[in-house]
């Protein structure tokens, strides 16, 4: 695997928190006032208690951010300036063989590039031919991209966003990878630029049409309005008052731990124990990110800026971009085939056998085959 250097207009980037930021995290860590919990309710109220205390006990006393920040930084990173005030941030890894096909690897919310890493590193060492560029931004917001300085950061705007960055780094076509909010944006930037992508690969329905039209597609509705009943209060919040719910998540790791890891219990494929599905640092190199970088309230602006954007989460027509899709059964926005083939040139559809919302990260190796083979599929036809 070849690293890519600087491009022009996008300088090298590394991470460089010290010893101050993590002692203030351990500090508050030792410092936590717990809730009084007079019973034991599992997952039924939100996050489980004992799980929440033991991974609390692991990163304070066990889980080493500096050896993550470390190896993070042996990675080809850049912050690019694509609008007059704001940078993004990303990885970006070259493959081998002299063709080589762009695919660009969105994450949503509550994830971030660390996310993606191990599927996108697998698809920049894959020997096969063609082999694969590989980008892995920050959303604007997240991680070390800029927060907006100015309301109004929707996921059309960030697909104009990415698709400045393909074209800063030199990628005139390419192909879009992305689920929860990196497939809205990715169906935004194809439906804006078709003539730039290759294809479109999703594991989360963006964007799918609401207008159910056969008895599977009013079954999925149903389950899917009994799933919003039981789990979308942190939706509700985060569209509307994201600023109030911030205050005690930038000042809380506990708070922010807490509120992405129940996230990852209910929209993952697991049993009894979580850590069968998830290795503990990857999780926590994600929250600890979040942490770090104050990003609480601006990456949960993403949900009120897409709620406030006319039409919210919907398309004008129809994509016509190449389009796979892949449905992994834990995967709790779950649509019907029929729907998707309405709303996009649906070429390639995949049933995985495990994994759920995080798909990348749950399913590294089943997730990067099915993306180089799609990829592939695509760039010879």
């Amino acid at each position: 695997m070849t690293k890519l250097t600087s491009r022009p207009g996008a300088l090298p980037f590394r991470i460089e928190f010290g010893r101050r930021a993590i002692e203030d995290l351990h500090r508050r860590l030792d410092g936590a006032r717990w809730p009084d919990r007079r019973f034991d309710a599992g997952w039924d109220a939100g996050t489980n208690d004992a799980v929440l205390r033991d991974l609390v006990h692991y990163w304070r006393r066990e889980f080493d951010w500096f050896e993550w920040q470390e190896r993070l930084n042996q990675l080809p990173q850049i912050r690019a300036p694509l609008s007059d005030l704001e940078e993004t941030h990303a990885v970006v890894l070259a493959g081998s063989g002299e063709r080589r096909i762009p695919l660009l690897l969105l994450h949503g919310w509550p994830g971030s590039f660390i996310e993606l890493l191990p599927a996108a590193e697998r698809l920049a060492a894959d020997e096969g031919a063609p082999g694969f560029d590989v980008v892995v931004p920050s959303l604007p917001g997240y991680g070390f991209s800029d927060a907006p300085l100015e309301p109004g950061m929707h996921p059309g705007r960030i697909a104009e966003r990415m698709h400045s960055l393909m074209t800063l780094l030199g990628y005139e076509r390419y192909i879009v990878q992305g689920g929860d909010w990196g497939a809205i944006v990715g169906a935004r930037l194809a439906h804006a630029h078709p003539e730039a992508l290759i294809g479109l690969h999703l594991n989360f329905p963006a964007l799918a049409p609401d207008d159910a039209q056969t008895d599977e597609e009013r079954e999925a509705a149903d389950r899917s309005a009994r799933w919003r009943a039981r789990e979308s209060a942190y939706g509700a919040v985060q569209g509307t008052k994201p600023q109030t719910l911030a205050y005690g998540l930038t000042d809380s790791p506990i708070g922010q731990l807490a509120w992405i890891l129940e996230k990852f219990w209910a929209w993952s494929n697991h049993g009894d124990d979580l850590w069968d599905t998830f290795d503990r640092d990857h999780l926590l190199a994600n929250v600890t990110l979040y942490w770090l970088t104050g990003t609480a309230l601006s990456s949960a602006r993403t949900y009120l800026e897409a709620r406030r954007e006319q039409p919210p989460f919907r398309l004008e027509s129809r994509i016509e971009v190449p389009t796979a899709f892949a449905r992994y059964p834990a995967e709790p926005w779950f649509v019907p085939r029929s729907s998707m083939d309405r709303a996009y040139n649906l070429v390639r559809w995949t049933e995985a056998p495990r994994g759920g919302h995080f798909a990348a990260m749950e399913q590294p190796e089943w997730f990067a085959n099915d993306v180089a083979a799609f990829a592939r599929e695509v760039a010879s036809a």
